[in-house]
C-alpha cells in the first residue's frame, strides 16, 4: 500500500532556510523527514505531550522507520513508502554534489 504524498510550496526567508539546512544536516535526513519532525515537535508542544508519544529527534532515520512499523496507529506500508522517499532524496543530493564538483573543476 503506497503511502499518500501531498506536495506543496512554501516560502522562507532567508534565516529560516538556514535553519532548516542546519537542522537537515545535524539530523542527518531529508529537507521533507526534517520538516516533518520539526512539524511534530511543534504539534506536540501545543497540544501537551501524550505519554505514549515519541521524541524523534534524538532516532536515526532506521529507527524511526522501525518504530513506525511497529505502531499500531500507523498505517501499513508507511515506513517502506518514507524508506523509499529518503532513499530517492539522497539519490539526488549525491548527484547534485557530483554535479557541482565537476562544474567547479
Amino acid at each position: 500500500m503506497a503511502t499518500m504524498t501531498i506536495r506543496t510550496t512554501v516560502a522562507f526567508d532567508p534565516a529560516t532556510v538556514a535553519r532548516w539546512e542546519r537542522l537537515t544536516k545535524r539530523w542527518g535526513t531529508s529537507k521533507s523527514e526534517t520538516l516533518r519532525r520539526a512539524l511534530e515537535a511543534a504539534d506536540r508542544e501545543c497540544s501537551g505531550s501524550e505519554p505514549d508519544s515519541v521524541d524523534f529527534t534524538g532516532m536515526s532515520p532506521v529507527e524511526i522507520l522501525q518504530w513506525i512499523e511497529s505502531h499500531p496507529l500507523m498505517p501499513a506500508g508507511s515506513a517502506e513508502g518514507w524508506s523509499t522517499e529518503i532513499r530517492a532524496e539522497r539519490e539526488a543530493e549525491a548527484i547534485r554534489s557530483a554535479e557541482r564538483a565537476a562544474d567547479s573543476h
